[in-house]
């Protein structure tokens, strides 16, 4: 397997882990707020959270670089990850293309705020998702694109 392919199938399998805690933890939220609170899947929805945490603190210096270096190499990151960071950086600086305010923020806030019980930032974390989500999903188009080709 080539080393392209075998990047894609890396950031294939990393933004299927993260659509699902992206998935998980927004379903939940959305239980709450409709008054449903889901109990059995709590501790799913914790687990969601530290890896979204995680994902979003180990980019947060990348992403820092990606916007200090401008259209330069992102130097030690691979292909496919600086194409997401890219495209993250697009996207925080469009704002036709985000709904949420949160997501210009500095990703260890919204690290942070993950695990906030406040209504008010569970809806903010609720559009940063969501825009998240929607990223990840044109990354993951690319990833299938080269691994399965046009169909």
């Amino acid at each position: 397997m080539n080393s392209q392919r075998w990047l894609a199938v890396q950031s294939f399998e990393e933004n299927q882990k993260l659509l699902s805690a992206i998935n998980t933890l927004s379903i939940h939220t959305k239980l709450e707020f409709a008054g449903h609170p889901d109990e059995e899947r709590a501790e799913a929805s914790e687990k969601a959270k530290d890896e979204l945490s995680l994902f979003l603190k180990e980019l947060e210096p990348i992403v820092q670089r990606a916007e200090d270096v401008g259209k330069r190499p992102l130097l030690g990151v691979n292909r496919r990850r600086g194409e997401f960071v890219r495209s993250f950086v697009d996207a925080k600086q469009n704002y036709y293309q985000c709904r949420s305010t949160l997501f210009r923020e500095k990703l260890s806030c919204i690290a942070e705020q993950l695990y906030s019980d406040v209504e008010v930032d569970k809806q903010a974390i609720l559009l940063v998702l969501d825009d998240l989500r929607t990223l990840l999903e044109e990354h993951l188009a690319h990833d299938v694109a080269q691994l399965f080709g046009g169909f």
